[in-house]
């Protein structure tokens, strides 16, 4: 794979997770991080990793390597509603407070179900105040949760709680956090190019998920096998996999639901959405399924906040920090235009 991506690309980024990849041993890691350096080149621009971990198995050890090889750390923590969702919350705790001793840097990814759903204002304010940086996402039907729906939040419900937390952290003077993805949504509303919500939006075309035996899928998210583009130990090289029949399928998808929704006043921002939950959810030609209705009523919510601070002007010492640096930086340079 990297030899393969090192050819063929400019610059590539590896998100390592599972399941749970701290499961595999710390020689995997150096092995792999060895091999980047020999197709990339040490110290290299072109590459970057994410690993993505309930942080059970994080230790000094693995800390120096991260460190040293530029890797940044992604955690599944719910907070003090970890325990809904997974186990072991003690070790994931001591884990995050290693890392903070240690000077890391890392980001917590929050998955929201439909017992916490109502309780992303406390998950909020609960990470702010131990100086977390968060990014809320709701549970969706696949994989573990296809077999309970239970499990998945109700949409009115998301909506609402996603628009509260918002306006509290917009207004949020000391909040030392930014609040992902609703930030991102700030940056896209501005014109500035930010990968703006994995869960809501469209990628197509930008990432590869390769599974242990090597089968290639357009994403992470449990996707159907009609969808597989084939094994990285039958191909020579990577654009191989994007003229599979499994490419061809979930573009044809793609293409007839976003030509139903190209009009929507919204849709230079999500493309049409993801295409592997509107698969899920409505079936890939159609849009309006939960995940499209939670990313237009709050993104939308944004937008017009922000439109309304950038015509009136006001006061911005009375929002968060990161909040009035995106906005000063467009009124400073207004040249900058929406995409």
């Amino acid at each position: 794979m990297f030899k393969s991506v090192s050819q063929e690309y400019q610059s590539v980024w590896f998100i390592w997770h599972g399941g749970e990849p701290l499961q595999l041993p710390f020689s995997f890691y150096r092995k792999a991080f060895d091999l980047q350096n020999k197709y990339f080149g040490k110290d290299s621009h072109r590459v970057g990793n994410t690993i993505q971990t309930n942080g059970v198995n994080i230790d000094r050890r693995l800390l120096r390597l991260c460190e040293s090889n530029n890797i940044n750390i992604g955690i599944s923590y719910e907070g003090p509603y970890n325990n809904v969702l997974r186990n072991m919350t003690e070790e994931t705790e001591k884990a995050i407070e290693l890392m903070q001793k240690h000077g890391s840097k890392f980001t917590v990814s929050c998955t929201l179900s439909n017992e916490t759903v109502d309780e992303q204002l406390e998950m909020y304010r609960y990470f702010r105040d131990h100086k977390i940086a968060p990014s809320f996402s709701p549970v969706v039907p696949k994989g573990c949760a296809a077999m309970d729906l239970s499990l998945v939040p109700d949409t009115e419900k998301y909506i609402k709680a996603s628009i509260e937390t918002f306006n509290e952290w917009l207004y949020d003077k000391d909040s030392e956090v930014p609040l992902l993805p609703y930030y991102l949504y700030i940056l896209n509303v501005l014109g500035k190019p930010a990968f703006a919500d994995c869960a809501h939006v469209s990628c197509m075309g930008n990432w590869l998920c390769i599974y242990p035996n090597g089968d290639l899928y357009p994403c992470a998210k449990g996707c159907p096998e009609k969808y597989c583009l084939g094994n990285i130990n039958d191909i020579e090289e990577i654009e191989e996999a994007f003229m599979s029949d499994g490419f061809a399928d979930i573009l044809e998808g793609t293409v007839s639901r976003r030509d139903e929704c190209i009009d929507c006043e919204i849709y230079r921002y999500c493309a049409g959405g993801c295409s592997v939950d509107a698969d899920c959810e409505t079936g890939i030609e159609k849009n309006q399924g939960p995940s499209c209705r939670i990313y237009k009523s709050v993104f939308t919510h944004i937008k017009e906040e922000i439109e309304k601070i950038l015509q009136e002007k006001p006061d911005m010492s009375q929002y968060n920090i990161f909040v009035r640096d995106a906005i000063l930086g467009k009124l400073i340079n207004p040249g900058i235009i929406n995409l």
